[in-house]
């Protein structure tokens, strides 16, 4: 059992202590074994098909790696991507503190279980130039993050993002000009807070 959990320690390595049962047996472990082990006490379940160990340390990113990888739980998906305000957070582009985390996933997913109460779900097209990594984290990228909050925030969170992101060098001249194509030359001003 041994050899099992180190194969389960190398899984959980990439996800801040969290692991798939999908993961497991894709890594040659089977589902049985993972729910031993859970009986057992050595691995918490955090959802259905989806464990963790619970002597990993509790970083601050954990909760998103959880966000991404509870969709995938029973289903393989092109992408799941931290995605609108929890994308801007993640970059550090934003004051506002969404208090759920919200997850973009393919439009034709369809998820029956009951999702936790601090995930937020979209269902959206995202094209693969626009999947990113952040922090070892699946994410939309910084302008695709910027037009996601936009229709929820209004014009003046975007205004700070792009100031924020520009001064940070988070965007690339053409990612920048269809930011101003979509919202207009005042979001290249210097932000100040009114």
């Amino acid at each position: 059992m041994a050899k099992v959990e180190d194969a389960l320690r190398e899984l959980a390595a990439e996800h801040e202590g969290l692991f798939t049962t999908q993961e497991a047996e894709a890594a040659g472990v089977a589902r049985v074994l993972v729910v031993q082990l859970a009986h057992r006490g050595r691995l918490d379940r955090i959802a259905q098909g989806l464990y963790r160990f619970p002597s990993w340390p509790t970083t601050r990113l954990q909760q998103y790696h959880e966000a991404v990888l509870w969709p995938r739980a029973h289903r393989d998906l092109e992408y799941a991507l931290i995605s609108h305000d929890s994308a801007l957070e993640l970059y550090s582009l934003t004051q506002l503190n969404p208090g759920v985390i919200h997850v973009t996933l393919p439009p034709k997913t369809r998820i029956s279980r009951e999702r936790p109460m601090w995930l937020r779900l979209h269902f959206a097209d995202v094209v693969e130039n626009e999947r990113v990594w952040e922090q070892g984290i699946p994410i939309v990228s910084v302008p695709r993050a910027i037009e996601d909050v936009a229709p929820m925030h209004g014009i003046d969170v975007v205004h700070r993002a792009v100031s924020e992101a520009r001064e940070r060098r988070l965007l690339r001249e053409d990612e920048l000009q269809r930011l101003v194509d979509k919202f207009g030359n005042d979001i290249l001003e210097p932000y100040v807070a009114s």
